[in-house]
């Protein structure tokens, strides 16, 4: 930059009036001092022009359009910023809502949405571009779909036109698991306690499949007496969550205990057999008799109690001698047979009363 020079003149017509170098040298001095100073002029010119071009860039001034079309002063929120899917498995995509927020009193341009791995993918919104209007709220969609089994990350990076917000970024994880099929027995024990000879007892076992496959029951078998199974055909297949009951029944043909195993086959990743226990007890088939004893001032001895074994048949007595309690229990009965009974009191004479009223039961 040259320096600048400024004749005396210029700086105080009084001085140079005075001045003797001006007006003995005149002619010798004045045309050079005075293009010098031209030439500082057009110097100090084109500083000044080129101070006013950089302030133009510089001072201040909106731009009118950005990368992604014309800038707006709006701006918006992803919530939330982060999304973990958790276990999710493979083939089966896992999905979560993003508010793409815009809280001010100006439209967003969203231009683009990028994710950085390929098991996260979005929709919900269109075809890109598309905008949040002033005041409102765009959903998106985002999934995680795995397609080999392990840990995955990656980003969700929205792009927009807002000159304070021009991009949001969403983590997300999540891992995939492959497949497996389960089943669960609802109890690994049935006890049917205490059943009538000849006497069908009945309950349930409930199969649920567990796993995040199908499961398929290809077999059931059981063992021991009296024991038997319906409500299912086999081979079956449950889909995840779903159920099967069978239908279980004990059915002595002799007093006393007896056991057995319900076996299930499948073919469950963590145990393709389960077995439930099952356990009852036969006892004889029994008719229990009770009875008011009657409102008297003789002294009862006891009581008789007499059985048909149909309404056509006579009656016999089933005690051999006075019974005292006012009850009986019958445990000579035969199943699918219907009796008849009545009692009469015994006083300490053997006298005998009238009988009571008759009581009717079908035996099963």
């Amino acid at each position: 930059m040259l320096p600048i020079y400024l004749h005396p003149r210029f700086r105080d017509n009084q001085r140079k009036q005075d001045s003797p170098l001006a007006i003995g040298n005149s002619q010798f001095n004045s045309f050079p001092r005075l293009g010098k100073v031209q030439l500082s002029y057009l110097v100090l010119e084109l500083m000044v022009l080129g101070g006013c071009i950089g302030l133009t860039g510089c001072g201040g001034i909106v731009p009118t359009s950005t990368a992604n079309g014309t800038a707006s002063a709006g701006s918006f929120t992803a919530t939330p910023n982060s999304v973990a899917f958790g276990s999710v498995t493979v083939g089966s995509p896992a999905t979560s809502k993003i508010s793409l927020v815009n809280s001010s009193s100006d439209p967003v341009v969203i231009s683009q949405i990028s994710a950085s791995n390929a098991s996260f993918t979005y929709d919900g919104v269109g075809a890109l571009p598309f905008t949040i209007a002033a005041n409102s709220t765009t959903t998106l969609n985002v999934h995680f779909g795995p397609s080999t089994a392990g840990s995955a990350s990656g980003q969700l990076v929205i792009t927009s036109n807002s000159l304070i917000t021009p991009s949001a970024t969403i983590q997300m994880t999540g891992n995939g698991i492959l497949a497996a099929a389960g089943l669960t027995v609802n109890s690994s024990t049935v006890s049917f306690g205490n059943v009538a000879v000849g006497t069908p007892s009945t309950q349930s076992v409930t199969l649920t499949s567990s796993g995040t496959a199908a499961v398929t029951v290809s077999a059931v078998s059981l063992s021991g007496t009296g024991f038997t199974m319906t409500g299912a055909t086999f081979p079956l297949t449950l889909n995840s969550g779903q159920t099967a009951t069978l239908s279980l029944q004990f059915e002595p043909t002799a007093t006393g205990a007896a056991t057995g195993n319900l076996t299930i086959s499948s073919n469950a990743s963590s145990n393709s057999t389960d077995v439930v226990a099952l356990s009852g007890t036969g006892v004889p088939l029994a008719v229990d008799l009770s009875w008011s004893p009657p409102s008297s001032s003789e002294p009862i001895a006891g009581y008789n109690i007499y059985r048909a074994a149909s309404s056509a048949a006579s009656f016999a007595r089933l005690n051999a001698s006075a019974n005292s309690p006012a009850s009986f229990t019958d445990s000579t009965v035969t199943a699918g047979t219907t009796y008849q009974y009545y009692v009469t009191t015994v006083d300490s004479s053997g006298t005998e009363s009238t009988p009571s009223n008759t009581a009717t039961v079908a035996v099963p």
